[in-house]
């Protein structure tokens, strides 16, 4: 029996990696945004990799990925335009690439590319397919799990009633 709880070969299937999730209003034309938690219309990420910002921004009809021209000692409110961010927080993810994310075809939203990005699937997780259940998964019930905090809180007041989800 071993006294290391995981050795080495174990870890080979895992990846960390650092996000900052951007939750914001969002431009949405459309009348389902109706449905939406207001605050929570949108959801985008940035990451510094050592030597750039890179911008992941899943759009309705594309996704948008930009290196954006910022340096390693700029703050993430100077390198996101806070003027329409409702939160951003800090997100370490675990990747386990040994497993399948998702085995059935789902809707090519925001936050399916979100959870795409962030290793978030299987069937525990079927049920978040609004940006307001992203957060409240990643940052309400999941915090230890994903290491999450909060960087900063734009919004006005926003009601976390349960009937939300």
């Amino acid at each position: 029996m071993s006294l290391l709880k995981h050795t080495l070969l174990e870890e080979w299937q895992y990846d960390y990696i650092d996000w900052y999730v951007i939750f914001e209003e969002g431009d949405m034309p459309w009348k389902l945004a109706k449905l939406l938690q207001p605050g929570f219309r949108h959801v985008w990420a940035v990451r510094w990799d050592g030597f750039n910002w890179i911008y992941f921004n899943p759009r309705l009809g594309f996704t948008d990925i930009q290196i954006l021209p910022f340096g390693p000692k700029d703050k993430i409110q100077n390198v996101v335009n806070t003027d329409h961010c409702s939160v951003i927080i800090h997100v370490t993810v675990r990747r386990d690439q040994s497993k399948i994310r998702n085995p059935w075809p789902t809707l090519f939203t925001c936050v399916e590319q979100m959870k795409g990005l962030l290793g978030i699937g299987g069937i525990k997780t079927w049920w978040i397919y609004r940006p307001y259940q992203l957060f409240k998964y990643l940052y309400l019930k999941e915090p230890k799990y994903y290491g999450t905090k909060k960087i900063s809180t734009t919004t006005t007041t926003t009601s976390t009633s349960s009937d939300e989800s």
